[in-house]
């Protein structure tokens, strides 16, 4: 059975966003095992444009994008949204969209609020914001496990609402997502022990490699058509397991489309889905689920969907 390298293995492309001065950059240079963004103290935002990279090692395969911080009281100007979108666009769009906040804030500043609508808009897929996480930077390691504990717990009530209204604004709809979050210290004095990091920062990657990547096109439309806009959504799903042997599992993957179409009078439908191509993968089972028949993997992927799924293959 053969097995896939590294090159054709599914990269993760994550978006990250937060304010100035909050370790948008330094996490994304934990995340990455290297140092590929420039960090700065000072108040003023070192991060000018949209840029991204590969990470080393066990992180070959997450790409990290980051983005101009965002002052206290004023929005990314559009020619720093115009760039980051086509910056977007180029990778061909990304799977996990990345609140970075600092740990010792206490408010949800409205141009992060405005920023990620605008986001909304430019990928209006139905799934968006299961897309969507916050982490948590400035955690630091030396505040006590009793204090962290109840200080995570309150965070999650107060912005999970916050979250959850956003929702609503957006979509018209309410919907009950439960926003993943994570607590990091990605900037820690080299004696200390940072493991609790170290764990928050593998939960957040299991969580960012099961996110199906779903890119989006748009249509150049003439005037006299009946649709404004056609937004072009495509997505992968595992659509049955062949085999399991030897510790890896053949699966066959199919990649779908279909048509988010917005008429000139707001009206918003869509076309069904549509099979456009299919192939065959081998991937390596967990460790934890090293005997795992078949039957039990088919049982998994039933109950669980191909994002939860894909935390059992490596």
């Amino acid at each position: 059975m053969s097995v896939l390298t590294t090159k054709e293995s599914k990269k993760t492309k994550l978006l990250l966003i937060g304010g100035t001065g909050d370790g948008k950059s330094s996490f994304g240079n934990f995340i990455l095992k290297k140092n590929a963004f420039v960090v700065n103290d000072s108040p003023n935002p070192e991060t000018k444009t949209t840029t991204g990279s590969y990470g080393e090692g066990d992180r070959s395969d997450v790409f990290v994008i980051d983005t101009p911080g965002l002052q206290d009281s004023s929005e990314m100007d559009e020619s720093e949204l115009n760039q980051m979108i086509s910056y977007v666009n180029e990778q061909k769009g990304v799977d996990g969209i990345i609140l970075v906040l600092n740990y010792n804030s206490v408010e949800f500043l409205d141009n992060i609020e405005s920023l990620i609508k605008k986001l909304y808009n430019v990928f209006p897929i139905p799934d968006f914001w299961e897309h969507v996480s916050i982490v948590w930077t400035k955690c630091f390691c030396y505040i006590s496990e009793k204090k962290r504990e109840k200080q995570i717990e309150i965070k999650k009530e107060e912005y999970q609402e916050q979250l959850i209204r956003l929702v609503k604004e957006t979509t018209g709809k309410e919907k009950s997502i439960a926003f993943p979050m994570f607590f990091v210290d990605s900037q820690p004095d080299e004696d200390e022990d940072n493991s609790r990091t170290d764990k928050e920062v593998e939960e957040f990657l299991k969580w960012a490699r099961s996110l199906t990547p779903i890119s989006v096109v748009e249509k150049d439309l003439k005037e006299d058509t009946k649709y404004k806009k056609v937004v072009v959504e495509e997505k992968e799903e595992i659509a049955d397991i062949i085999v399991v042997k030897d510790g890896y599992v053949k699966l066959k993957i199919e990649k779908k489309k279909r048509e988010l179409r917005a008429e000139h009078n707001g009206k918003m439908t869509c076309t069904e889905w549509e099979v456009i191509d299919t192939k065959c993968e081998d991937k390596p089972i967990s460790k934890n689920y090293a005997n795992i028949s078949k039957e039990e993997l088919i049982g998994y992927l039933n109950k669980f969907g191909t994002k939860l799924f894909e935390l059992i293959v490596d």
